[in-house]
């Protein structure tokens, strides 16, 4: 008999009965029940074909509308039945008789993209089934509400250095490929294929069954797959989900049937030899529930099995459950990941990544795009810490994806699986249809930046600025001190730590939707601003320290600034102490390599100097609170963060052979403080020529009219010394100012800054 091809997403239990083509009657009762019939069998597609037919002899029928825009979803044709369950929307003014119609129509928008459309459904939908704050449809409908506002968030951004690619026939098919993984280097992966396949997509297989496949790789292409034995790939039952332990020595599988549900056996090999095929005790396959999704993880020297199941004491659906494997194939009492990770919907496909420590996971409950997103979450599986994190795209799509692995690989890369029905996956029956298998590349920004050759000054100063943050009065608080002892990683460490408070501290009041914008603030400034300066220090400091390497001369210019919220004189010297933090972490970088540059001791000439400028609160936004009661804005707000910071940004070069002048500035700001408005003000710096020729000032520039600029003398000898005095006019100034002078001189650096600054206040008289 002909079966018509089943595209189901196989992500939960692959579970279904073979499925049974039927003729085509003209009368609508006729094609409604060869429809139902597919239904039954699982084919989703096929029902449609038959309720599109009946739709052209009736297209008023409400049921038929409904159960037509239920079997397109359930092929995952997202835009027409986002169509259709709009059509039974409209006709059933309140949901009298089809209630889940809207919900299905918010859910469809997601999939389409439509953020802040699907949002505003979601709202109607919360609104729908209000009465009932504790039921699913409820509790989905406010978690879907914030889900779209979080997409509608970060639906543009794209994780750098990530490549994710369809790998193609002949491993995909136009039916569903899923569960990839690496078996030394070859792939092994589950598959629902066709060996006889029609055009209009009917199937005459004998045993059309989900199988477990390996394809071996050559030359960089994967061959034709090979379905393991039959003694695994059981006939008439559905076989996926391979996961070998560490020796190989066991194979971890799901079988699924209509009758039993699904549970976990394992194959057990010796050598290349197959001993025996055994179902896991009833510790991990609970009577009465399914059991699926079987995955392997040594964590130092014990044996993890993670897998999915929906046993009583779960968080909703499927859960992700673990169990640690014992001596002699005993298993320990399961445990529930619990709320942080399990949700009252389907959490599936767990994967360890041991090198990381980190779990991968998907689900639809979670802050996603779409459908199925994947989440990562550090820790070990007693102690699993923080909050879920979505992978983002180029991971994760407005689709379904799920089944995410990855693997160490030489040369700075790592790469993996993952499986998904996004555009891009081979079909007939529609371009969401069906799962393929994608390959995930990751190449680590380290990796990337190396293949870059440092040749001049710009190829170094490109990577700049680089800029890294602070919690408020760190490091030193409560101090007037100019210099710390500890490094910038501690603080960092610090600050990291920090991160739920914030959250805490900066949502405090707020409510949902609202509540969620403020905590993504925190989650944006962690990412993009805090964390990314870390990855752009350790960078930095590598090509940095192979241009030292090289004999240069480098001199770097370093900003600090601060908030507003102290007083003028200690946040002055709270941005000296952020300076003097980042030169400890040179100190202490790789044992100490830098100090001989930093010392001027470095046997092939190097040498490494700064050229610091604290500017305090002078250049803080006038918008950030200053008021230290109204901490949630002067303290743990995404404003107030980005004012507490130094930067990096630039280096200057210098020859290390020949003569060449240096123009050098003990220090190159001054901190007037509190001033009377038309106060003149004056600072003299001295300038010094530390280098081996005569230093020729050709410029003096200044920043304002306001600024007079004297120099002592246009030339200064090797060794001597010369006066720069600033005279300042305050007349026109109010509140916090920074004014500079610009030298430029035939020296290293050619170009230096003089900074004064200073608070002037009206005159009270």
């Amino acid at each position: 008999m002909l079966k018509t091809l089943n595209n189901n997403v196989f992500c939960l239990l692959i579970g279904f009965l073979l499925l049974s083509g039927y003729g085509i009657s003209q009368t609508q009762k006729q094609l409604m029940n060869y429809a139902e019939l597919n239904e039954k069998a699982g084919d989703y597609y096929g029902a449609s074909i038959y309720y599109k037919q009946a739709l052209l002899l009736d297209s008023s029928n409400i049921d038929l509308l409904y159960k037509y825009a239920t079997s397109l979803r359930l092929y995952n044709n997202y835009p027409l039945a986002r169509y259709y369950y709009q059509k039974v929307w409209d006709k059933d003014k309140g949901g009298r008789i089809y209630k889940d119609a809207a919900f299905w129509v918010a859910s469809m928008l997601k999939y389409e993209g439509e953020y802040r459309a699907s949002s505003k459904v979601w709202r109607k939908v919360k609104s729908k089934y209000g009465r009932n704050k504790k039921s699913y449809e409820y509790r989905k409908a406010k978690q879907e509400a914030l889900s779209c506002s979080y997409a509608n968030r970060v639906k543009n951004e794209v994780v750098p250095n990530v490549e994710v690619q369809n790998i193609g026939t002949p491993v995909n098919t136009i039916n569903s490929e899923f569960s990839a993984s690496y078996l030394d280097s070859n792939l092994i992966f589950s598959s629902l294929r066709a060996v006889s396949l029609n055009n209009e997509l009917e199937i005459a297989d004998e045993d059309y069954t989900a199988k477990i496949y390996l394809s071996k790789k050559k030359d960089s292409l994967w061959n034709t797959p090979i379905a393991l034995p039959e003694d695994i790939n059981s006939k008439q039952i559905h076989t996926a989900n391979g996961s070998y332990d560490t020796q190989r020595k066991i194979l971890y599988f799901s079988r699924c049937d209509s009758l039993n549900g699904c549970k976990i056996y394992k194959a057990i090999y010796k050598g290349n030899t197959k001993v025996s095929i055994e179902e896991l005790p009833e510790r991990i396959n609970a009577k009465g529930s399914n059991t699926t999704q079987p995955s392997f993880a040594q964590i130092g020297d014990k044996r993890y099995l993670f897998f999915v199941s929906n046993r009583n004491g779960g968080q909703g659906r499927m859960d992700i459950w673990f169990s640690q494997i014992l001596d002699a194939g005993t298993y320990s009492k399961p445990k529930n990941l619990g709320k942080i990770i399990n949700t009252p919907d389907d959490d599936i496909s767990p994967f360890y990544d041991t090198l990381e420590h980190v779990l991968y996971f998907s689900s639809p409950w979670h802050l996603g795009l779409g459908g199925m997103d994947i989440f990562s979450i550090e820790g070990t599986p007693e102690n699993f810490t923080g909050e879920p994190k979505n992978l983002l795209p180029p991971f994760n799509s407005q689709w379904n994806d799920m089944y995410f692995t990855i693997y160490s690989k030489h040369k700075g890369k790592r790469e993996g699986f993952l499986t998904s029905n996004r555009l891009g996956s081979l079909y007939k029956k529609g371009p969401t249809c069906c799962n393929d298998i994608y390959s995930v590349e990751i190449i680590s920004e380290e990796e990337v930046a190396q293949k870059q050759e440092i040749v001049t000054l710009e190829d170094l100063n490109k990577y700049l600025p680089v800029t890294l943050y602070f919690h408020n009065d760190r490091p030193g608080p409560k101090s007037m001190d100019t210099t710390v002892d500890i490094s910038y990683l501690k603080t960092y460490s610090y600050y990291k730590e920090l991160k739920p408070k914030y959250k805490e501290e900066y949502s405090k009041g707020l409510e949902d939707e609202k509540a969620l914008e403020a905590k993504l603030d925190i989650d944006d400034l962690y990412k993009h601003y805090i964390d990314k300066g870390v990855k752009d220090l350790n960078l930095f400091t590598k090509l940095l320290l192979d241009e030292l390497n090289k004999g240069q001369k480098i001199e770097v210019t370093i900003k600090g600034f601060a908030s507003p919220l102290a007083k003028t004189e200690y946040n002055v010297n709270l941005t000296k102490r952020r300076i003097s933090s980042l030169i400890n972490y040179l100190k202490e970088y790789d044992n100490g390599v830098f100090i001989p540059y930093l010392n001027g001791t470095a046997s092939n000439g190097g040498v490494l100097t700064f050229v610091k400028i604290p500017f305090g609160e002078y250049t803080a936004s006038n918008s950030v609170s200053d008021n230290y009661n109204d901490q949630r804005n002067s303290v743990y707000s995404k404003g107030a963060a980005l004012e507490r910071k130094i930067e990096i940004q630039s280096v200057t070069y210098a020859d290390k052979q020949g003569d060449y002048a240096r123009l050098s500035v003990g220090s190159g700001t001054y901190d007037f403080g509190k001033v009377e408005q038309g106060e003149p003000l004056k600072h003299t710096f001295i300038l010094k020529n530390t280098g081996n020729a005569p230093l020729v000032i050709n410029e003096l520039l200044p920043s304002c009219e306001c600024l007079t600029i004297n120099a002592d003398k246009k030339e200064i000898q090797p060794g001597d010394e010369g006066k720069i005095t600033l005279i300042w006019n305050t007349s026109n100034k109010e509140g916090k100012q920074v004014e500079f002078a610009t030298i430029k001189a035939n020296s290293f650096p050619k170009i230096k800054r003089l900074v004064v600054t200073a608070e002037i206040f009206k005159s009270l008289k």
